[in-house]
């Protein structure tokens, strides 16, 4: 029996259009303003050492990632290395799509055709954690806005991801109620198996907790990482002002029509934000880069490896997939 069979269908031209426009409006702003002949000569002379450890330290970030997704798993288990690779693979495929929503449905597939996941222990997991990093992020947004008066001019977009956050918690446990409550819910495999899952992580509260200390110490590496790269363009921040600039930052990419990756968009939204710290252009947006290809890199890296083994290719235009084969084909 098919389990699921899926389209990836072309995203909208509209909201493409809308995402080349914006990006072609964003790069205008930064670029006017900058120094070119700089810029080269920051990015060129920057320490290669520097660069490697901060690379290091943000790998250290995504292995805790995934550490926080693994210590999910309780009624059934996964290796980590395989879960480490199927979670990069998502997001990696996210980084080079400007279909923005593509990382945790590919994740689902790779737990439940490629993994031997059940689809509801899968699911539950996969919200399970999406919501630890809503909850930690929002968290961390709320104190950067009120212990860091500089970041009250990026509030908007702060603001925004903040009730985005909350109102994503509420969702969730609304659905779950609903679910428990409505009549033979339970009996439907996928829908009584994920709401298994929920219950049992709703009394494993180590667990939960251990998830909690992996998100922090994915975003403290990040902000390390961050922080690095500052340090050598002789920008002066804290690691917890990196931390919550590129919560904003990520935040805005996600939320608005970008290019694949958030090309242009992320730079943006780094160097008005260091604005507001007082840096100037030209370090700002040569911090950009470096941080984008820091963060982007590894794990589109992975996906190009791990997602053509899977059956899943990256580049063609539409992909179908099928139980009878227990994975995608086109």
């Amino acid at each position: 029996m098919q389990w699921v069979r899926t389209q990836l269908r072309p995203w909208p031209l509209t909201r493409i259009f809308i995402g080349i426009m914006l990006s072609v409006l964003l790069g205008w702003l930064v670029a006017r303003g900058i120094n070119w002949p700089d810029l080269g000569s920051l990015i060129y002379h920057f320490p290669a050492g520097q660069l490697l450890l901060a690379l290091g330290v943000f790998l250290v970030g995504i292995v805790l990632r995934a550490w926080r997704f693994h210590v999910l798993f309780v009624a059934e288990r996964i290796g980590f290395i395989r879960l480490f690779l199927i979670q990069n693979a998502g997001i990696g495929l996210n980084n080079v799509s400007p279909v923005r929503v593509l990382s945790e449905p590919v994740q689902l597939v790779l737990l439940t055709r490629r993994s031997g996941i059940s689809g509801g222990i899968a699911l539950a997991t996969l919200a399970t954690e999406h919501l630890m990093d809503i909850t930690v992020t929002a968290s961390l947004l709320i104190l950067g806005v009120v212990l860091m008066p500089e970041l009250r001019g990026f509030s908007l977009q702060l603001t925004a991801a903040v009730v985005l956050g909350i109102v994503s918690l509420l969702i969730f446990f609304v659905i779950v109620r609903g679910m428990e409550s409505l009549p033979g819910a339970s009996r439907i495999a996928i829908l009584g198996t994920a709401l298994a899952s929920v219950r049992t992580l709703r009394h494993s509260p180590f667990r939960l907790f251990l998830s909690f200390l992996g998100t922090l110490g994915h975003w403290a590496a990040l902000g390390g990482s961050g922080w690095i790269i500052a340090r050598g363009l002789n920008i002066d921040v804290g690691v917890a002002v990196v931390v919550v600039l590129f919560m904003g930052s990520v935040f805005f990419v996600s939320a608005v029509p970008s290019l694949p990756g958030g090309a242009v968009t992320f730079e943006a939204a780094v160097v008005y934000s260091l604005s507001l710290f007082g840096v100037e252009n030209e370090p700002a947006l040569a911090f950009a880069l470096l941080m984008h290809v820091i963060m982007f890199a590894p794990s589109t890296i992975i996906a190009l490896f791990v997602l053509p083994r899977e059956g899943i290719k990256v580049f063609r235009r539409n992909q179908h997939i099928s139980a009878e084969d227990g994975g995608p084909h086109v």
